[in-house]
């Protein structure tokens, strides 16, 4: 396998350390030390690529923190210098990296997370025979991350990297910590995946036992006897007679098996699983993955591994996958309803519990749970919005021209000429989706006045829109003494909504001195205690 080299001059650049910052801190903008860090970002920066290309970089000491939840765990934090220059250190060549992973093992991986990993297993199941999944093996490794070995650790990822000053830079992260590799940062998640990587091709391959005679004959003997001695079922029987019978036709059997590999490997970081058509072929594989894996990755499994029937669901996530559905573990259910009834009782309203148990809820939105929401009164998310096909704000227009407030934003004022957007048409009604609690006068029957809390819909803006194709510069100037700038708009016509408050406050006072067709463009700002807004400028 080819190494990656001649990294550091990708990194040891100010433009990437910038870049590796803003891809950290997104979602966490509003936390008072990426604020302090922000505060004097190019200093900051600097002094970190500097710490880098002088390899004077030294990791800061860890903060532990338990978790309870989905099990007790211990994690550890560290200062915002640590996570920028280690994501700095990945950014240039962490996909490189990740293509390496195979494509059934992928953890940590952008947009290949869990609901990734139940449509690959899911697809799988339902597209493949149903004798060839017949049966799957599930396992965890225990206390993965606890449990790597920095040696063994540094000579696997250095089958990927010859980098010396990379290299350098992942080996003091590794040696900051005793026992194995800490968790909650960047680096852990990569190395846990290409620790195994080696394991996880080798395992496909059966464990190239075909390359070994001694091996080969050993395990070809094992299976025959555990074939015929585990034969109870009228099954088994017909699988041991088929092909003329006896020793010989099994002998092929495993054969096929070995030069076939497994089709049907999955990893998803510590959590392994195998499906199969052969239950006896499949325990063997998971003997020789235990003996593997723990002489030289000097891992152990849990004593939970087992093997059942595909057809029974996977557990895997707080889930249990079939070939054409999903459904909550148990325990998952049991929590959730607790934690309902719990809040319920507390009196919290149905809007603040699905805020309290959002985590749950969204398991739900990938299982087969219609019956369970509406027993705890908990509805989905569309069920309460409902369909919104039959109330398109604009005349002519259907929901494959509707965009998302994302889509025109423009996040640096200074290319602002590439977000102008042309305002077509406007309107302001009363959201569907978002309310506001507020004090209303209320009158009884008695005639007496009080001001109870109610909940009132929030204004929406509602706009129809077109974008900006191409600037044509004139000869001519303007009063100013510019050249007259004259844009050119794109044929298609789009439209969205937006519930931002001051959007829809400029679009009340301000749009209706200026017409139609008219063009703005939507920046993201930032206001003096450093929370991010959006404005038509």
């Amino acid at each position: 396998m080819k190494r990656l080299g001649n990294i550091s001059p990708k990194v040891e650049t100010l433009q990437n350390f910038r870049t590796a910052f803003f891809e950290y801190s997104r979602h966490k903008g509003s936390r008072l030390s990426i604020k302090d860090f922000e505060a004097e970002l190019e200093d900051n920066l600097l002094t970190l690529l500097n710490s880098y290309v002088n390899q004077s970089w030294h990791t800061s000491e860890y903060e532990p923190m338990t978790v309870y939840r989905p099990k007790k765990r211990l994690v550890n934090k560290l200062p915002v210098n640590d996570h920028v220059i280690q994501h700095s250190a990945l950014y240039p060549v962490e996909d490189e990296l990740r293509a390496k992973i195979h494509y059934h093992c992928p953890a940590g991986t952008k947009g290949r997370g869990t609901h990734f990993f139940y449509k690959i297993v899911k697809r799988d199941i339902f597209t493949s025979p149903q004798e060839e999944t017949q049966f799957c093996m599930s396992m965890d490794i225990h206390h993965y991350f606890m449990t790597m070995e920095h040696n063994l650790l540094k000579q696997e990822y250095r089958l990927y990297i010859k980098d010396r000053k990379l290299l350098a830079f992942i080996d003091e992260v590794v040696d900051s910590y005793t026992n194995g590799v800490v968790l909650g940062v960047k680096l852990t998640q990569l190395l846990g995946q290409l620790f195994l990587v080696r394991f996880d091709y080798l395992a496909i391959r059966c464990f190239d036992i075909l390359m070994d005679p001694e091996r080969y004959h050993y395990w070809q003997a094992r299976y025959v006897s555990d074939m015929l001695v585990t034969c109870r079922s009228e099954q088994q029987a017909k699988v041991i007679s088929s092909g003329g019978g006896g020793v010989k036709s099994l002998n092929k059997r495993f054969d096929r098996f070995c030069e076939e590999g497994l089709r049907h490997y999955y990893r998803f970081m510590d959590n392994i699983f195998i499906l199969h058509e052969d239950k006896v072929f499949l325990r063997i594989m998971t003997e020789l993955a235990v003996m593997h894996l723990a002489r030289d990755w000097k891992l152990q499994i849990n004593k939970s591994w087992n093997i059942q029937r595909t057809c029974d669901g996977i557990d895997f996530c707080g889930q249990r996958i079939f070939a054409d559905h999903a459904l909550l573990r148990k325990r998952t259910k049991h929590d959730l309803c607790a934690q309902v009834a719990k809040l319920r009782k507390r009196g919290y309203s149905d809007e603040q519990i699905r805020i309290k148990a959002a985590s749950r809820l969204g398991l739900t939105r990938h299982a087969n749970c219609i019956n369970l929401l509406n027993k705890i009164g908990m509805k989905k998310y569309g069920q309460l919005v409902k369909t919104r096909k039959g109330v398109i704000p604009f005349e002519g227009m259907s929901m494959q021209q509707k965009k998302h407030p994302e889509d025109i934003l423009c996040r640096n004022i200074e290319e602002y000429d590439r977000h102008l957007i042309l305002i077509e048409d406007y309107k302001v009604d009363k959201s569907k989706v978002d309310f506001a609690i507020k004090q209303v006068e209320e009158v009884d029957e008695k005639g007496n006045k009080s001001m109870v809390s109610k909940k009132v819909p929030k204004d929406r803006l509602a706009i129809k829109f077109r974008y900006i194709d191409y600037v044509e510069k004139k000869d001519e100037l303007d009063e100013n003494g510019d050249a007259i700038e004259v844009p050119h708009w794109k044929p298609e016509h789009w439209w969205l909504f937006t519930g931002s408050e001051i959007m829809v406050d400029q679009a009340k006072k301000e749009w209706p001195l200026l017409g139609k067709d008219f063009y703005v463009v939507a920046a993201e700002l930032t206001n003096k205690f450093g929370k991010k807004f959006y404005k038509f400028i």
